[in-house]
């Protein structure tokens, strides 16, 4: 690559960065009172505050937990389960276009929240911390333990940040898991303790929760995101922002982005070597968020992965590009015997 070229891409990242951070949040009461009111130790039904008709919460300390659960149709037999994790700053709704594919085919669809996205618990320093992991693994088991899902092992699916929790969440919990899809995954890296105690000051936090709100309030900033994530600009402008924009109406948004820095797990390579699981991992060609050396890096760690690059996809391809994500997928799970 060029200097020019490679100034060019240093400036897309750089602006990508700064506009996906500034519009991470919005606040909004009601957000924060359809978890208060709806929070459960088990499975709840619909309520008429749910965020969407197949929203469920789990509770676990200082900590709801949304999650979406997609069964197919009434006569289409099921053929698996996903447990389906997303990317930094996004919720469950990232997985929408792949869930109606998937769901037609057969699965049962479980998409969580993670904690300080979508509309699970912001942490704050008022919130006693429990790893996402530990949360996300008693959200599966609750379902697992409900009487609607079939037994039998999970297909892990990660994107982005999302792809990093499910390495940890394979490592630790590999009986758990036939197999792992991958798309653009990233790594979560354990911050200095100074950068953790700099990230939490309040004056850090506030100024967080300023800058999130107003830029997410604002259709062409979100579309502009999304332009950056997808690099496909008819999505974007059709996308509907409410995906992005209703996720984020929690309060305390941004101090809760600053507290996951300084709180999450490390996704290391060293532990990702030791899962053994078939993995399929997909990059987007033209992906302005993973760097080439990082993607080298991601996938030199994991045992014998099945890569697929899409040439025309950046990083959010779970989204615009999902019908041939969810080809290649399926055809991965038949090649390794996960479904006939």
């Amino acid at each position: 690559m060029n200097r020019k070229n490679f100034a060019r891409l240093g400036v897309a990242v750089t602006i990508g960065g700064t506009a996906a951070v500034s519009a991470l949040g919005v606040a909004c009461v009601h957000g924060w009172k359809w978890l208060q009111e709806t929070a459960r130790e088990t499975i709840v039904e619909p309520v008429d505050c749910k965020p969407y008709e197949n929203s469920r919460y789990y509770k676990e300390g200082d900590y709801n937990i949304h999650y979406q659960v997609d069964f197919p149709a009434p006569g289409v037999p099921v053929i698996g389960k996903m447990f389906m994790i997303h990317g930094f700053a996004c919720n469950s709704r990232f997985w929408d276009e792949m869930v109606e594919i998937l769901t037609k085919k057969g699965f049962i669809c479980v998409r969580p929240d993670v904690p300080d996205c979508g509309f699970s618990t912001r942490e704050t320093k008022d919130v006693a911390p429990i790893p996402r992991e530990q949360l996300l693994m008693h959200v599966l088991e609750l379902v697992d333990n409900s009487g609607r899902v079939p037994a039998g092992k999970w297909i892990l699916m990660g994107h982005s940040m999302g792809g990093g929790i499910a390495m940890n969440l394979a490592n630790e919990h590999k009986d758990k898991f036939s197999c792992i899809l991958l798309y653009a995954p990233m790594a979560a890296v354990n911050a200095p303790e100074f950068v953790k105690n700099l990230v939490t000051l309040d004056p850090v936090c506030d100024l967080m929760d300023k800058i999130f709100g107003p830029a997410c309030s604002h259709d062409p900033v979100v579309k502009a995101v999304i332009m950056l994530m997808t690099v496909d600009v008819r999505y974007s402008v059709l996308f509907d922002t409410k995906k992005f924009a209703d996720g984020l109406t929690v309060p305390k948004s941004g101090t809760a982005m600053c507290y996951m820095m300084a709180r999450a797990k490390p996704s290391l390579y060293e532990d990702m070597a030791k899962v053994d699981l078939p993995i399929k991992l997909f990059w987007g060609k033209m992906d302005l968020f993973n760097m080439p050396s990082f993607v080298r890096k991601f996938q030199g760690a994991l045992n014998n992965p099945d890569v697929t690059v899409v040439p025309i996809a950046g990083h959010c391809l779970v989204q615009n590009c999902a019908p041939e994500v969810c080809d290649e997928s399926l055809a991965f799970l038949k090649k390794n015997g996960i479904i006939a």
